[in-house]
């Protein structure tokens, strides 16, 4: 047949294993040919070539697992990923993830309405471009400004962009490998630098890129909420044992850490996990066993539970009460964006210190924090943005499969929101990646219940053509 451009099938499985082959060939004679050659930068610059091409088809293909994943994976070793002035490199993959999920759902055509919880974030934002006006520390808070600027922006287009269930499924995926491969990382580091350990606890300072323990342990929340799930909902034999591992590795992770926060979230969220599960005797025998084998594997548990009684929380009780003087100052629209510390400095010596910490000391605590910085007004808009998030689990009934989901991600706000009463969170990535991945859930469950509803509609004839059709149906009547 003439004039007729016979095209591969690039939906034909094996026409795409051809490509991927050929395209690893490829890779493979770059790479031999520029390790031949020694040079370094010319071997990264033809592998960066090589995979360019599929990287980028990718990219517009699968944005949730590239670079959308690869983002979320090292959301866990932000603080260690900074690159010169420029910030970090998960700043940079945020804003290439953003962007070709935005290319994506203008390919989809397919925009979901925004959630409840986008507008009243929105109006945390606005309220803190205001409170600029009258900020007691405005080279502090225009950081705090620009983290939320970026962290909105792309919670915003996330909440908005249409994704099918199996790419939802595949970023919690990720967000659990994320979890485990920063577990690994401590690991490593305990074992090849075991003087990083700070009274049993391990403390990550490598070549002055620190990540605060406390940090540390809070980003495996979500992930062991994910991976515990996955774990009571399991039937496949692979399925358990990955889950067991999962588990495994982010336990070990937060006992090395030894935040009392986080294992008080930790307790939290297998309580909720099993209570919500329909196997709550696999469920309570797991905590049982958790519980047990703290003590045998962090020794010193017993040391900072009876630290925290003797110094008020390593002090934070002190620091809360001199947030509350100054937030008794300014209760309205409080000190302005990133004022918090100069607002502890400047009544420091007018509180009663129980346990010194020193001077110029955050008010470890999310909720004071914007209390002093954005008053009542901001203290507002947080608590109605954080509670909002759980109006998007409506609709959502126990019969779904997207039900394991909900109570993962349920259990995981509500950890991290007691984490918040002893940390700030709010300009943390790893929080922000539970509320999109909450609001990606909606978008999920609202497209499919669409889904539902346009095949359960049939189709009714116009009404002039019913007589016709009535009149059709009737048989003549027999002459008389």
């Amino acid at each position: 047949m003439t004039g007729v451009t016979v095209r591969p099938d690039l939906s034909d499985r094996r026409t795409r294993l051809a490509l991927g082959v050929a395209l690893m060939g490829a890779l493979i004679a770059a790479f031999v040919y520029a390790i031949g050659s020694g040079d370094l930068q010319l071997t990264i610059l033809v592998a960066g070539l090589a995979v360019a091409p599929a990287l980028l088809i990718l990219a517009l293909k699968r944005s949730y697992l590239f670079p959308y994943g690869i983002y979320v994976v090292l959301i866990p070793f932000d603080n260690m990923l900074a690159i010169s002035n420029s910030g970090t490199l998960t700043k940079m993959l945020g804003i290439l993830s953003t962007l070709f999920i935005m290319i994506y759902a203008f390919r989809r055509k397919g925009v979901m309405a925004p959630p409840f919880a986008l507008y009243a974030w929105l109006a945390y934002l606005l309220w803190m471009l205001v409170s600029a006006f009258w900020s007691v520390d405005i080279g502090n808070g225009t950081n705090t400004i620009q983290a939320m600027c970026s962290l909105v922006a792309m919670y915003a287009v996330i909440s908005v962009a249409p994704l099918e269930e199996r790419d939802l499924r595949a970023i919690c995926i990720c967000i659990v490998l994320g979890g485990i491969a920063s577990s690994f990382y401590g690991m490593y580091l305990l074992h090849d630098h075991p003087a990083g350990m700070d009274a049993g606890r391990l403390m990550i300072n490598v070549e002055n890129r620190t990540i605060d323990a406390n940090h540390f342990a809070n980003a495996m929340l979500t992930p062991i909420a994910l991976s515990l799930v996955a774990l009571l909902n399991a039937r496949r034999p692979v399925v358990i044992i990955g889950s067991l591992f999962a588990l495994s590795a982010l336990f070990a992770g937060e006992l090395m850490s030894l935040s009392r926060e986080a294992m008080l979230s930790c307790v939290v969220i297998v309580l909720i996990t099993v209570v919500l599960s329909r196997r709550r005797v696999v469920g309570f025998g797991i905590l049982a066993t958790m519980i047990a084998l703290v003590p045998i594997f962090a020794p010193t548990i017993h040391q900072r539970l009876n630290d925290a009684l003797a110094t008020g929380g390593a002090g934070r009780t002190s620091i809360w009460q001199v947030g509350l003087r100054s937030f008794s100052q300014h209760p309205f629209f409080g000190w302005g964006v990133g004022g918090s510390v100069e607002a502890y400095d400047r009544n420091f010596l007018n509180v009663f210190q129980f346990y010194n910490t020193g001077w110029s000391r955050p008010p470890h605590n999310t909720v004071l924090q914007t209390a002093i910085e954005l008053g009542a007004v901001g203290l507002v808009i947080l608590l109605v943005g954080y509670f909002s998030t759980f109006r998007q689990f409506k609709g959502i009934r126990r019969q779904s499969n997207l039900y394991d989901l909900r109570v993962a991600l349920t259990a995981s706000l509500i950890g991290l929101g007691i984490c918040a009463m002893f940390i700030d969170l709010q300009n943390y990535k790893y929080f922000w990646i539970t509320l999109a991945t909450t609001a990606q859930l909606r978008t999920v469950a609202r497209t499919r219940r669409r889904a539902e509803v346009e095949q359960q509609i049939v189709y009714e004839p116009p009404r002039h053509a019913v007589p016709f059709a009535r009149r059709a149906a009737v048989p003549p009547r027999p002459a008389s």
